[in-house]
C-alpha cells in the first residue's frame, strides 16, 4: 500500500512538471527564426498578388473602354470635361481620382445620374468593381459629393488612363511611340506610388537619342527611369 501511494504520487507530481526556463527560451529562438525567414517571403508574394491586381484592373479599364467604343463608336469620357488636342496629340490624360475622369467611371459602371445626358444609353456595366470604404483596390465614392466616384489601386492610388481616337492608337507617354491599335492605356504608379505619373504628354520619359548614345544619364533621368520601370501597365509587362 505504501509502495503504491509513492508510485502515485511520482506520478501525480511528472504529470504537473512544465517547461523549463530554458526549454521556452529555445522554442522561443525557434519560432522567431521561423518568423524571420518566412516574412520575406510572405511579404513578397503579397505584393505580387496586389501587382496582380492592380495589373488586372488596368485591362479591366482598357478593355471597358474599348468596348463601349465598339457599342457606340466613342470613347467613355465628356469631351465638355477633357477635349483632345493638338497640343496633346489628340488624346486625353485622365486620372481615377475622383472628379478627374472626365465622367469615365460614371459611364463604365452605369452610375450616371442625368438620364436625359446618358452616353450609356443602354445602361450596361462596363466595370464592376465593388465599392469600398477606403480608397484601395475598388470604387470608392467620396462622401462629400454623395455621387462621383474614383477607383484605387491596391496601395491607395488612382490610375492613370489615356484615350486617343487616332486609328494609329495612343502615344506612350514615357518613350513618346505610338501603340498601335491601341485607343485607351491605363497604369498603376506600383508599389506604394513608387512608380511616375507623366508630366506633360506625350513625351515625358523620351530622351534624345544622339544625348542618350552620347552622354551619360544625369541623377535625375535615372530616377525618373527607375520610377517609371515601377509602374504597372496595361500594354505592356516590365521585367523587375
Amino acid at each position: 500500500m505504501l509502495e503504491y501511494a509513492r508510485m502515485k504520487m511520482t506520478f501525480t507530481t511528472h504529470q504537473k512538471k512544465g517547461f523549463t526556463l530554458i526549454e521556452l527560451l529555445v522554442v522561443i529562438a525557434i519560432l522567431a527564426t521561423l518568423a524571420g525567414i518566412s516574412s520575406p517571403i510572405i511579404m513578397s508574394q503579397m505584393e505580387a498578388a496586389r501587382e496582380s491586381t492592380a495589373r488586372k484592373t488596368c485591362l479591366d479599364i482598357v478593355e471597358g473602354a474599348t468596348r463601349f467604343r465598339t457599342d457606340y463608336g466613342v470613347l467613355p469620357f465628356r469631351t465638355d470635361e477633357a477635349e483632345p488636342t493638338e497640343e496633346n496629340n489628340y488624346q486625353v490624360s485622365l486620372s481615377t481620382e475622383v472628379g478627374s475622369d472626365a465622367g469615365m467611371l460614371a459611364i463604365l459602371t452605369n452610375r450616371e445620374e442625368d438620364d436625359d445626358n446618358r452616353m450609356n444609353t443602354n445602361k450596361d456595366y462596363y466595370i464592376r468593381s465593388d465599392v469600398q470604404e477606403k480608397k484601395a483596390e475598388g470604387l470608392y465614392e467620396d462622401p462629400a459629393t454623395g455621387d462621383l466616384v474614383g477607383l484605387y489601386d491596391p496601395w491607395g492610388k488612382p490610375y492613370y488612363v489615356l484615350m486617343c481616337e487616332e486609328n494609329d492608337g495612343c502615344t506612350d507617354p514615357f518613350t513618346g511611340k505610338k501603340l498601335r491599335g491601341k485607343n485607351c492605356i491605363a497604369y498603376s504608379l506600383g508599389v506604394n506610388g513608387t512608380g511616375k505619373a507623366p508630366e506633360t504628354l506625350p513625351t515625358a520619359g523620351k530622351r534624345n537619342k544622339k544625348d542618350k548614345k552620347n552622354t551619360e544619364m544625369t541623377i535625375e533621368e535615372e530616377e525618373a527611369e527607375e520610377a517609371i520601370a515601377d509602374n504597372i501597365y496595361s500594354w505592356k509587362k516590365v521585367n523587375k
